[in-house]
Order: C-alpha cells, then structure tokens, then sequence
C-alpha cells in the first residue's frame, strides 16, 4: 500500500538524543532568503499552467538554465509557465512532485532571472496561485522582459499572511507577442529575498482561530474528542486553545500546521522553514489535582519526518507560563512537517490552555531564566499511534 503524507506522519518516531551543541543546518527552503531553483539538472517539475489551445511549448535544460521553446499553431499567443503545484523549490528533501507549497513570510520580493531571443519587448505578469484553494494572484503590474537574461524583481509584500504561507506556484505569464513568433525563453535561477523575521508567531488563537491545530497522537486524552487526527474536544475562546486531557494515561500531542491558520486544522499544511529561529516559546497554563505537568515540545523534520523533543515541567496552578525552549540542537529545522506539544502522562485530569507558540532568534525578556530548563529529560520515551 502506498503511503501519502498523511500516513508518513503516523510513523512510530524514534526520540532522538539532543544535546545543546549547535549543528549545522542544510538550505533553507522558505523565509530564509535563498535560491529556489538554478536549474542544476532537469526542468525541476516546471510546466505550461495555461492559455489557449492553439499554443504550446517544450521544456528542456541547457548548461544549468531553463529553457521553454514556444511550438504554438498561432505562434506568439499568449501562456503561462509555472513550477508544480506540489513542488516547493530544487532539492526539497522530497522528489519532485510533493509536498509543496513555498513560505516566504517576511520576505520582500522574488527574483527571476529571465530573458528570450526575441528582438523587442515582451510584457510578462509574474504571478502565484496561493492558500490550499490555488488563488491566482498577479506579483505586480507587468514587466517588459528583453531579449538576453537580465533579472527581475517582483514584491510579494502585497500578499496577505494566508498567501505567504502557502504559494502553491511560483510562475510568469507571456502576453501575446504575434510580432515576433514563437520564441525560446531562458530561465536562469529564481530567489527569494529579503530581511528574516526576527520573530514568527505560529499560533496565537486570536478571536475563535484554532490555528491549523490538530491532535497527532494519543487523541484518546483530549475529553469530547472523537479520538481521530482532527481538533473534535477542543474550543478557542479568549485568545487561548481549550481542552480537557484525561488523567489515569498517555496525555494528548497536538501539532500546529503551517498554511491551515484560518482553517478547523488538518492535515493540509505545508512543511515550513523555521532555521532562523534558536527558540520556541509555549505559552500555557494547566489546572488540575496533579503539581506539575511534564511538557515535551517535538519536530518532525526532514523528508524522514524525524522525531525530536525537548522536555520541561509546567506548574499546575491555573496561570499562564512562558515554556522556552532552545532549538540548536534539533536538525532540518528548514524543513519542519510538524511543531506541537506532547503531554506526559497525569493522574487526575488536567484543563489545559495555550495562548501562543512563538519562535524567536532571542528568547523574551521575561523568558530568559526559564531557557535552562528546556534542556532535554529522557525520563520518558512516547510511542506514536
């Protein structure tokens, strides 16, 4: 039986040893500016999104660049290229294909180093269809692309936060251009640019926004909850996520998707760049018979969906803690498929509240005595439904 992402993440996960050293980190692949494609071998998923029937094109690679040689009966007409809507960028730790959707939250503009062998200006809309529904969303007015490469620069600081999460493509629409013909187009690399943000919230269940949260596993715990991937038994309310995990067993792990904020939570998030950040802060509270309540902060990261945790202890006396924990030590934090909590387990039931899941490059002011206590406990290994 074949297995989709969704069935890759119920994997047994194997707990990885952390210890605080800094390890290096491979490309970054969303809001660290990088290079999305160079063209190294192949056309990299790249293909003909749409226009007219009368028109068409091939793709082909040579000496590193892109090339879509225009075959159209009316030749000059009209279309649009575009990378694959699963694909998130040249060597994404998955085949080509899936998984995809790129996040550039923070950045400032794409670059597109393009050009043809015509003689005249060609007006091009470089564009992305974005979100899980595939919106089409033009990247600036039209730009006059001249024969030879040259790059070009295109914001995508109009796109709201929903959008920037999620660009399901990355692509350029050719006006007609009758006048000169069919022509052949060299697409030589595109990058992403600009500043990173210093700070990313990820969830902070503002009005009645569960924030893509699902439960991952152990479900069971979460009372109301119909013990499936999905956030049945939880509630929003006051700027905080809800939910009652039942004591006498395994407590429930939840997770955060990228991509799905403005959703019930699913499965329908797309892996997400968070290499900038060396901390993750987890703002909760517990309330409940039982003193203290063990909190383990987990990734599953890199095309194996690789488990990794830190643990810590929260107080359970009804009032709102700041949980830091340091990242330096969790590997492929560019290409992160889930971010959550994993409760221990408790004796008595426990009411469970979390404002916020922030990263940050520096811990808060009013974090900073509680980062020595995010230092991994192996005290308890978790199997994963």
């Amino acid at each position: 039986m074949s297995l989709g992402l969704h069935a890759r993440r119920c994997y047994v996960p194997v707990l990885a040893l952390i210890t605080l050293l800094s390890l290096p980190l491979g490309i970054a692949s969303a809001q660290t500016p990088s290079t999305l494609y160079t063209f190294s071998s192949g056309t990299q998923d790249w293909f003909r999104n749409f226009g007219a029937v009368s028109t068409s094109a091939t793709f082909s690679n040579s000496s590193g660049s892109l090339l879509i040689t225009e075959t159209s009966a009316a030749a000059g007409g009209a279309q649009a290229f575009s990378d694959g809507f699963n694909t998130i960028r040249e060597g994404a730790p998955f085949s080509l294909g899936c998984c995809g959707g790129l996040d550039v939250t923070g950045l400032s503009s794409l670059e597109f180093d393009l050009g043809h062998n015509g003689v005249g200006p060609i007006n091009v809309q470089f564009f992305t269809q974005a979100t899980p529904a595939s919106n089409f969303i033009a990247l600036g007015p039209d730009l006059a692309v001249t024969s030879g490469v040259h790059t070009y620069s295109v914001p995508i600081t109009g796109l709201t936060a929903a959008q920037q999460t999620y660009m399901r493509t990355i692509g350029m629409s050719v006006r007609d251009h009758a006048g000169e013909g069919n022509l052949t187009w060299t697409l030589g690399e595109v990058r992403s640019v600009g500043t990173p943000l210093s700070s990313r919230t990820i969830a902070d269940h503002s009005g009645s926004n569960f924030d893509g949260v699902i439960c991952n596993f152990d479900c069971g715990a979460i009372v109301g909850g119909n013990g499936g991937q999905n956030n049945s038994g939880m509630t929003v309310s006051s700027g905080a996520l809800h939910w009652t995990d039942l004591g006498g067993g395994p407590g429930a792990a939840v997770t955060w998707g990228n991509g799905t904020q403005d959703s019930g939570g699913s499965f329908n998030a797309r892996p997400v760049d968070l290499s900038n950040y060396d901390f993750v802060t987890i703002r909760m509270s517990a309330t409940g018979t039982d003193p203290t309540e063990g909190i383990q902060f987990y990734m599953q990261t890199g095309s194996g969906f690789n488990y990794q945790a830190l643990n810590d202890t929260l107080p359970v006396d009804g009032a709102f803690h700041d949980i830091v924990f340091p990242l330096a030590a969790i590997t492929s934090r560019e290409f992160v498929d889930t971010n959550g909590i994993n409760l221990f387990g408790h004796a008595g039931d426990l009411a469970i509240s979390v404002d916020s899941v922030i990263y940050s490059s520096v811990p808060e002011p009013a974090s900073m005595g509680l980062v020595g206590l995010g230092i991994l406990s192996l005290a308890r290994r978790k199997r994963k439904l």
